[in-house]
């Protein structure tokens, strides 16, 4: 499956004055792909690797309220699915 969600993002630098913070800082799309673990109300549980003695790498726990969509892997570049966000 691929997550299309939208990340929190943080500076400590100064940005500058109100606009430019407006203009500069804005959440981050950003794609997972993997397996569906798990499927909550609140957030889903996705996993990329998993051994043959059943233990999971790569898990990533996503709210559910930053994702903006849910598919099926096609074939195409972790980054075809950004485009338009």
């Amino acid at each position: 499956m691929v997550v299309v969600w939208k990340d929190i993002i943080t500076r400590a630098d100064w940005v500058g004055d109100r606009e430019a913070v407006i203009n500069e800082m804005y959440p981050m799309p950003c794609v997972t792909v993997g397996w569906l673990l798990l499927n909550t109300d609140e957030f889903i549980i996705v996993v990329d690797s998993a051994s043959k003695d059943r233990d999971y790498g790569g898990v990533s726990v996503i709210p559910k309220a930053v994702v903006v969509r849910i598919e099926e892997l096609k074939k195409a570049t972790p980054h075809s699915y950004l485009s338009g966000l």
